[in-house]
């Protein structure tokens, strides 16, 4: 029997080596897989990342970018708003000077925009009102140098300016008309008062 027991003491000592090799070698096969499993989960989180960066920074930069459009067009409505009231002041102001002014600030315009040849001032009843007399005949004396002549209308308009009639044509010389004519080189000069 000491014949058979040192054949299963070899057989089992031999099993016990492979059994070691094989355990070895699937430990050594498992770290592999494992070191390889994590480097791939790194390199995916990696990857993962990078993607959420991009993603994060465009979503930032199209968030700036809509913020600074956002800002141009509530500051640009700002500035058209100003620019209105600050027109729209200037007129209240010129229909509220004193009737001395008024039909100063007429007669200087009248003489500057004047064509020659013989025409009409329309103005509406209440401005026409508020001029002295002998209004045409000064404005008339001014206008000769011009070869120019008018006769004051009175007639349904809105106040504030007048429209200088010759035959068919009609210059509209009414504060509205006058400043919308010169609303870009305004909105350029209070734009540089204001927001320069």
């Amino acid at each position: 029997m000491a014949g058979l027991d040192a054949i299963l003491k070899k057989i089992a000592d031999n099993s016990k080596w492979q059994c070691d090799i094989i355990i070895s070698n699937a430990k050594r096969d498992t770290d592999a897989v494992i070191n390889e499993a994590r480097k791939q989960g790194e390199e995916a989180a990696a990857a993962i990342i990078e993607q959420a960066q991009a993603q994060a920074d465009a979503s930032i930069q199209r968030a700036n970018s809509s913020a600074r459009a956002y800002k141009s067009r509530a500051l640009l409505a700002t500035k058209v708003a100003i620019i209105s009231e600050v027109q729209s002041q200037a007129i209240k102001h010129l229909k509220s000077l004193p009737d001395t002014e008024y039909s100063d600030v007429i007669k200087k315009l009248a003489i500057r925009f004047a064509p020659p040849g013989d025409g009409e001032l329309c103005l509406s009843p209440a401005d026409a009102s508020r001029l002295p007399a002998g209004f045409e005949d000064d404005l008339n004396t001014e206008l000769k140098q011009k070869g120019a002549s008018l006769q004051l209308k009175t007639r349904d308009q809105n106040s504030g300016g007048f429209i200088l009639v010759y035959g068919d044509i009609e210059l509209n010389c009414t504060f509205e008309a006058l400043l919308e004519d010169k609303r870009d080189q305004l909105k350029d000069s209070i734009n540089r008062e204001l927001f320069a």
